[in-house]
């Protein structure tokens, strides 16, 4: 799965063109890769991790592939593609931005833009062909005035509605007034499509909260119905909600990090799933230190051995967070070797001192199978106290991704 291994790293103006200033094309010839450290994204499991999540819904509810966060830290553009091809309904973003990106890698499939829509994106939303959440009259104003503008057809939107999560969506109070303006739009402008909400604690072992929410969206649901609205596509479920709660998969459900091959805890992750990143490096030298010396920043660790110390060319701006100083481990020639003293920005150390043969050019694994062994994202939140997403989206733009 090929890429630029830098994305951004080679922007150059382009002419305007369209509502929207256009970002830099993705697809353009790569900047020269010196440094060892790399991520490798298998193309081949995500399309394994799609094709778990479609047989766990089954063939009658559309997958929705979440690819915000440039693909949560996969490539967003290369990840569309490849969950499209392998029969994802459309792609789910945040931000009118990731959609643009997306069509101008002329990616035809339906784009959901999750964020809602911001005062001046509804000219690049209609534009674009992107189709927005909405929850406000404003949202709605906004866009029929673009498409009014544009002579464009009706715009297809998914209405959010919150039903607990207590962030984006119309209350269902205010569900009258929503139905007041599609009525007397009348279809002219606006279409809509879905309907949907989130899920605030599907991944919580004691979740007591989403029941309460799908009584609450299936309430509203009969509040459209009784108005004569009946969208085709009724979407709730996340990554763990498609896993904890199989009643709740509607129309369509919208895996995000399960099709990366993670979850936010094992405990609810989908079985079978296949982790597509890993990232690897090379020692680029070895230390020889005496029992007592004290290493990196703040001197916080002192060695009680005679000691090997390999300097892995990886950091904190990598994406390798500093908080697993003195808790991580990285796998070399399939064994495990601890990460010693303060990680910082550009370089960690590692303990070899129990691979004697250990020599400059080893290659070091820090995410991912090795040998007989395998570090997995789980293991790095736990390390750094963080959930799995932040491990796979926190990967810095600065190392390449190949495939």
């Amino acid at each position: 799965m090929p890429r630029s291994p830098t994305p951004r790293a080679n922007f150059r103006p382009v002419p305007y063109s369209g509502p929207e200033r256009r970002v830099a094309d993705r697809r353009q010839a790569p900047i020269i890769e010196v440094r060892p450290t790399y991520a490798y994204v298998d193309a081949g499991a995500m399309v394994h991790n799609l094709r778990t999540v479609q047989a766990a819904v089954g063939p009658r509810c559309r997958v929705l592939a979440v690819v915000k966060a440039d693909g949560y830290g996969h490539g967003a553009i290369e990840a569309a593609r490849t969950f499209v091809d392998a029969g994802a309904w459309g792609c789910a973003v945040s931000l009118v931005e990731e959609g643009v990106e997306l069509r101008q890698a002329e990616i035809r499939a339906p784009v959901l833009v999750l964020g809602g829509v911001h005062p001046g994106s509804e000219d690049v939303i209609v534009h674009r062909s992107l189709t927005p959440v909405v929850w406000a009259r404003e949202h709605l104003q906004l866009l029929s005035a673009a498409v009014r503008r544009s002579g464009a057809p009706p715009l297809p939107i998914h209405l959010k509605i919150d039903t607990g999560m207590s962030r984006l969506g119309a209350l269902p109070g205010q569900l009258p007034e929503f139905l007041d303006w599609l009525e007397g739009d009348d279809g002219q402008h606006v279409r809509l499509e879905g309907v949907m909400t989130h899920f605030a604690c599907a991944d919580e072992p004691d979740d007591v909260t989403s029941p309460r929410q799908l009584e609450s969206f299936r309430d509203s649901l009969a509040v459209l119905a009784s108005r004569g609205f009946h969208p085709p596509i009724r979407h709730v479920c996340n990554s763990a909600g498609l896993v904890r709660l199989p009643h709740a998969h509607f129309d369509m459900v919208r895996p995000g990090v399960a099709i990366y091959g993670a979850a936010s805890s094992r405990e609810v992750e989908l079985p079978g799933l296949k982790m597509a990143m890993s990232v690897h490096s090379r020692i680029l030298g070895i230390r020889e230190l005496p029992a007592g010396a004290r290493v990196s920043y703040g001197h916080r660790m002192e060695l009680n051995r005679p000691s090997r110390l390999g300097i892995v060319p990886v950091g904190y701006a990598d994406g390798y967070p500093r908080r697993m100083s003195g808790q991580a481990q990285v796998l070399v020639r399939g064994h495990r070797c601890r990460v010693v003293g303060n990680i910082t920005m550009d370089v960690s150390m590692i303990d070899v001192t129990d691979l004697p043969d250990a020599r400059e050019g080893e290659r070091v694994t820090l995410l991912g199978p090795q040998g007989r062994d395998r570090i997995d994202a789980y293991e790095l939140a736990r390390w750094a106290d963080v959930i799995p997403y932040e491990i796979l989206c926190g990967i810095s733009k600065r190392v390449p991704r190949r495939g």
